[in-house]
């Protein structure tokens, strides 16, 4: 059987068969995309009796045709001969892209649709048919941000949980290094203090509710140990008198925002933990014992020789505390609700209850209070690439 012979350029020629049938997909989907599917379409074509109904499969099959149009420019690009003799460099690009195009999709352009709308007066609503019913007011909702009493009241317990958060690191420190022992049951005491992390975060806030709670909580069954007594009332009854009433931890206004950020802590510092401890297997041994020969001990030994090698999990550690700090919304969404009289609103629940919630449909008041926090995270965010970009370039 005669064997044909391969010249070496053809597995690198254009696949024209095959970017031909991509071609044809991409422009399919995109033209069903943008021109065709609609709510209005959709809600026809399935017999729902209201439009609203339609929105889900609506949404659905916009999804369908937008992973159809990405797979079919990936075919055509896999198909030229360009990718084929740059493979290497460029399939990396293309893994990344579909995530990239996603990111653009629901994070980066919803920020500058979000901007867009802190220049608008909008209750959030279209007209019957469709049609956006908001008003342009320029800079009006910044000028009432700058008259508004509940901002600066936000702002202040953003920058509160800011400073108490940052007992997480210190004390997941701390912990680590406790659990970082090689005796016998220790993995179950680390998986003990994780635990707190893999709950959720709303899970979090109902077990600290209750356990706050003056009537039957944990903290009022501990206080009833010292101030509480009980005794049998006229009707025969046992009932239990306290000399000190147990505290209302989130109905009181001085004590609410220390109750949640306590709460939000517990899950915060087994995270930080878990990092140190990861960084604490990396820790040189060589250098341990070049201390311990120079004398070095305890808290000098701690100072000069691990902490220093800890570097990048702490960097790390006082990263995502400090997002987890600015964007806190879960804890108080379920222990308070800004309350008691928006003494504990940050600047995410009261964007939220502006826009949603008792607000009323302020989108463009909410908007510009998720610009703002938007810019503070941005400058915190640009530093802390600007310190990786400086690292990078001293390790080179």
């Amino acid at each position: 059987m005669p064997i044909t012979a391969v010249h070496p350029n053809d597995r690198f020629a254009t696949s024209t068969r095959q970017i031909g049938i991509a071609a044809v997909v991409l422009a399919a989907c995109l033209s069903l995309l943008f021109f065709v599917v609609s709510t209005t379409m959709v809600q026809e074509f399935f017999g729902f009796s209201r439009q609203i109904e339609a929105r889900v499969p609506t949404f659905l099959a916009r999804m369908a045709l937008l992973v159809g149009a990405i797979v079919s420019t990936l075919f055509m690009i896999t198909g030229s001969s360009y990718y084929k003799r740059n493979k290497l460099a460029i399939a990396p690009w293309l893994f990344l892209s579909i995530g990239l195009i996603f990111f653009m999709i629901y994070v980066i352009m919803p920020i500058f649709q979000s901007i867009s709308y802190s220049f608008t007066r909008w209750n959030g609503l279209y007209d019957i048919n469709g049609i956006w019913t908001g008003e342009w007011v320029g800079l009006h909702n910044y000028r009432l941000l700058l008259d508004d009493p509940n901002f600066y009241t936000s702002l202040k317990n953003n920058l509160l949980w800011l400073l108490l958060f940052m007992l997480a690191v210190p004390i997941g420190l701390f912990i680590a290094l406790f659990l970082n022992q090689t005796v016998a049951g220790i993995r179950v005491y680390k998986s003990l203090f994780f635990f707190p992390f893999v709950i959720s975060q709303v899970v979090v806030g109902l077990i600290f509710t209750w356990a706050y709670n003056p009537e039957f909580g944990l903290l009022s069954e501990i206080w009833s140990w010292f101030y509480c007594d009980t005794k049998t009332n006229i009707v025969g009854n046992l009932t239990r008198v306290c000399t000190v009433d147990p505290p209302s931890i989130l109905g009181d206004e001085d004590y609410a925002n220390y109750g949640i950020i306590a709460a939000g802590l517990w899950p915060q510092i087994a995270y930080c933990m878990i990092l140190y401890l990861t960084g604490l297997n990396n820790v040189s041994s060589d250098l341990i014992e070049a201390g311990r020969l120079d004398g070095a001990k305890g808290w000098r030994m701690l100072w000069h020789i691990v902490i220093p090698q800890l570097k990048p999990a702490t960097f790390i550690a006082i990263v995502v505390t400090v997002i987890g700090a600015l964007r806190s919304f879960d804890m108080i969404a379920t222990m308070t609700q800004g309350g008691p009289y928006g003494s504990t609103n940050v600047l995410a629940y009261y964007m939220y209850d502006q826009a949603v919630g008792e607000g009323v449909g302020r989108y463009g008041y909410g908007s510009a209070i998720a610009t703002v926090l938007f810019f503070i995270m941005l400058i915190y965010i640009s530093y802390f690439l600007w310190r990786m970009y400086q690292d990078e370039v001293e390790s080179r």
